[in-house]
């Protein structure tokens, strides 16, 4: 772990500090968004500890014979186990060389929507989870709460940063329509497909995405200039970057950036393991991004043209 990276580190304490810090924090985190669109966050309200019981739940899952995460593979609700190769974010190019495993909250009655959209089957739906792992479903369930409680926060920061006088982004984000994705790049030991990635080119597709990284290096953004840079592991940080709808809802003022993980890197050769909560606006908030009118639109339009529930990793 480097710890290294010439994205910028903020510290989060000062958002909720009674001292004078605070207006100094917004000026740097109104900068990270508008000229990175990444940045570290520390002291963000999650110990630790948390965080590693999650990485070590999320081991274990993915340490399971394949059998077992056959058992469980991703559908068209974005849930489940969804192996090697099942997501290419572009077009022709063989699939990245990662697996994972996505849940969401648990389906709530009072969330539901009617008449349901042609969306809806990503929305309030129930997850498939493991049989024989003790604690894997409410260890994660809390960190995933948990980290909606930091984006609420989080939403507040870089409303007072747009300076906004309502909180007109959180007012679509009630539903939490959030995915939280366990990833694993198994180390790379031999040749790959011709432009094959651990994880392809891409921008994210929600408001703001928390990456929490296991302690492997390999994660490369570009800057404006077209230059790849590492964004490194940074000890107790979670890693926050702005995606294409709040991208398009400030007109471009914040930054979805692309980001990618190489399959042929100085870091490839060890299996690398993250944690990703992709924060989407409330499914049913307007918002155009090319032909598509709703936030849901959007996300299963990028579905549907990137995943396939892949082939089962061995194991």
């Amino acid at each position: 772990m480097s710890g290294n990276s010439d994205l910028p580190a903020i510290d989060f304490s000062a958002f909720e500090s009674a001292t004078g810090e605070r207006p100094e924090m917004i000026r740097r985190l109104r900068t990270a968004a508008r000229d990175a669109g990444f940045f570290y966050l520390q002291n963000f309200g999650i110990a630790p500890e948390r965080v590693a019981g999650a990485f070590a739940q999320s081991r274990a899952f993915f340490a399971l014979p394949g059998a077992r995460k056959s058992a469980l593979l991703w559908d068209r609700t974005n849930r489940g186990y969804d192996g090697v190769e099942a997501q290419s974010f572009k077009p022709g190019q063989p699939g990245d060389l990662k697996e994972s495993f996505r849940f969401t909250a648990e389906p709530d009655s009072k969330n539901g929507i009617d008449p349901e959209p042609a969306w809806g089957f990503l929305h309030n739906k129930p997850n498939k989870w493991p049989e024989g792992m003790p604690g894997f479903r409410a260890e994660l369930l809390q960190f995933l709460s948990d980290c909606a409680d930091v984006v609420e926060r989080v939403l507040a920061a870089l409303e007072e940063a747009l300076d906004m006088q309502e909180p007109l982004l959180r007012q679509h984000h009630r539903r939490r329509n959030y995915t939280m994705r366990l990833l694993r790049y198994p180390g790379v030991t031999g040749p790959v497909k011709d432009g094959q990635a651990r994880c392809g080119e891409h921008t994210d597709w929600g408001t703001i995405t928390l990456l929490f990284q296991g302690g492997e290096d390999g994660l490369e953004v570009q800057r404006r200039s077209g230059e790849w840079i590492p964004a490194a592991p940074m000890p107790e940080t979670v890693l926050v970057n702005i995606g294409d709808e709040l991208e398009t809802w400030t007109k471009g003022t914040f930054v979805s950036t692309p980001h990618r993980v190489r399959a042929e890197s100085l870091h490839s050769g060890t299996d690398r393991y993250s944690i990703a909560l992709f924060c989407y606006a409330d499914f049913d908030a307007p918002i155009e991004i090319g032909d598509t009118h709703t936030s849901g639109d959007y996300v299963l339009s990028k579905l549907a043209r990137t995943q396939s529930a892949g082939t089962v990793a061995a194991g």
